[in-house]
């Protein structure tokens, strides 16, 4: 615990000098978990394949910008997340071959569907610079917490692009991939064997309420 409180003291310290813009952040976008093939196994076993379809997600939160007198600014975003997801567990097995022995073969999958609802709650920080007054590009890292349906961290980099419409609007466009497993966490239920990692891709609204000096 101190030695957060030192951390937060120590950046505090660093960007007391700049000014700091905040407001509030939604957006929305498509996800794309990035899973097993389903390959066919061979010989036929009790081995369990998944197809998942990430559906819509949304977000809320809250944005604190950090403007030194340059180009390049620093974004801290705390958000929560809102994500429904399918899924299809099948176990692959062979229906026919050309002969003994031969691998070569066609199989028909059994199954079932779920459906889960994801909740990640995300600190990200990201390093931007100014192409133009308006436009703008970064990347960074997103630390995130899954609560739902299971509490699994993970660390995502992402890449995003901004614009700004006015002073008080803001549209930006992010990639987000996560580097771990979560996956194979969230497997309660019907969900036992799988696993994977999360991206998204997410337009979003940034309208800043105040800058301070």
């Amino acid at each position: 615990m101190k030695k957060i409180l030192f951390l937060l003291l120590l950046v505090a310290s660093t960007v007391s000098a700049q000014k700091v813009e905040h407001g509030a952040l939604i957006g929305g976008g498509i996800g794309f978990p990035m899973q097993d093939k389903g390959e066919i196994v061979s010989p036929p076993s009790d081995n369990l394949n998944y197809n998942h379809d990430l559906k819509g997600n949304g977000m809320i939160g809250y944005r604190f910008r950090f403007l030194p007198a340059n180009k390049s600014f620093f974004d801290l975003d705390v958000t929560m997340g809102f994500q429904g997801m399918s899924g299809y567990k099948y176990s692959p097995y062979f229906v026919s071959c050309d002969k003994e022995g031969d691998f070569d073969c066609a199989y028909s999958p059994e199954g079932k569907s779920f459906s889960e609802f994801i909740l990640p709650i995300s600190v990200s920080a990201s390093w931007n610079y100014k192409f133009t007054d308006k436009f703008y590009a970064g990347i960074g890292v997103a630390p995130t917490l899954y609560v739902q349906p299971q509490a699994v961290f993970d660390v995502a980099v992402l890449a995003k692009v901004g614009y700004r419409v006015s002073k008080h609007c803001e549209l930006g466009l992010s990639y987000q991939y996560g580097c771990l497993d979560v996956l194979k966490h969230f497997n309660d239920g019907p969900a036992l064997g799988r696993q994977g990692h999360f991206s998204d891709l997410m337009l979003s609204v940034y309208v800043p309420f105040a800058i301070k000096n």
